[in-house]
């Protein structure tokens, strides 16, 4: 009698494939038609195509700063509206990697798309607010800038994604890529190193003078050479880089930001120049991310921090 009824409640739990019969494909469409998608945009083969008309992806919920009440004050922009994300997830098996974006659309705001991979992405000019967190977990083969937004701003909407090649107008105003990797034009801040490129080994182009927060960011690199004429390092500029094993700062660098080497794990021995420090704990809390070996070491050899 036990046997029988544990039968009859695996039946139950497995249902129509306990029985025999294929579960139907989800329906994405159906879905998409009863929630309203159907007025945003549509798919055709594997492109999204977002409408004419739209000016707006996802929450409008920018924040300035009121110096009055002294607190960020969340603000929506009178020419918009709330619109549509779109995520992975809503498209079934088989989700777009292209996307067609309208020459109405102004605003992108946090997750307008989340966990989507494009094998192509054009951020574009007429962009007027771009939220951080825009593009929330995606993955681009190409992220093209047309885009003149200011670069934190920029940066800010793709800092999770994972991208392989940036890429840029060859008039573009501001900003140029080179091989791949973002830069101001005038290339001496380099802005952003593709986290998704396989390559162990980067030689930043003589002429750079900035690293920009957190520029890096990749699990690949291993050594990364710093042209002579660098000067300053921003905050986290190598920040979870976790295969980095070692890294000599040139003589003509004078600043190196909080945080530069924070999750750097395998990480054993950064030559500074005299006189220079850099702080690896600047919370205690992180401590154990780091190899026991890990030292500091300046010109004349002399060891200015073990972190431990």
């Amino acid at each position: 009698m036990k046997r029988i009824l544990l039968l009859l409640l695996a039946l139950v739990l497995l249902g129509p494939a306990a029985l025999g019969e294929e579960t139907p494909p989800y329906d994405w469409r159906a879905d998409w038609e009863a929630w309203g998608y159907d007025q945003y945009a549509e798919v055709q083969d594997d492109t999204l195509i977002i409408f004419e008309g739209v000016t707006a992806l996802s929450q409008a919920s920018h924040s300035t700063w009121d110096p009055i009440s002294r607190e960020f004050v969340k603000t929506k922009p009178k020419f918009l509206e709330n619109g549509p994300r779109f995520e992975d997830m809503m498209f079934g098996d088989h989700p777009p990697h292209q996307v067609s974006l309208p020459s109405t659309l102004r605003y992108l705001g946090g997750e307008s798309f989340y966990c989507l991979h494009f094998n192509a992405f054009t951020l574009p000019e007429q962009l007027e607010v771009l939220e951080a967190g825009a593009f929330e977990f995606c993955f681009f083969d190409v992220l093209r800038i047309e885009s003149t937004l200011p670069a934190q701003e920029l940066l800010n909407s793709f800092y999770d994604c994972t991208v392989i090649t940036y890429e840029v107008p060859e008039d573009h105003p501001l900003y140029h890529a080179i091989d791949g990797v973002l830069f101001f034009k005038d290339g001496k801040t380099l802005l952003a190193y593709p986290g998704g490129r396989t390559d162990e080994h980067y030689d930043v182009p003589a002429g750079v003078e900035h690293i920009w927060p957190y520029a890096f960011g990749t699990d690949y690199l291993k050594t990364i050479s710093l042209p002579i004429g660098l000067k300053t390092i921003g905050s986290g500029a190598f920040a979870t880089c976790g295969r980095l094993q070692s890294i000599a700062v040139p003589l003509t660098v004078t600043e190196i930001g909080d945080y530069a080497f924070w999750r750097c794990v395998s990480l054993e021995l950064v030559s500074l120049p005299d006189g220079l420090t850099a702080n690896k704990n600047d919370n205690p809390r992180f401590v154990q991310y780091y190899t026991d070996d890990f030292i500091y070491r300046g010109d004349n050899g002399d060891t200015l921090s073990s972190g431990h």
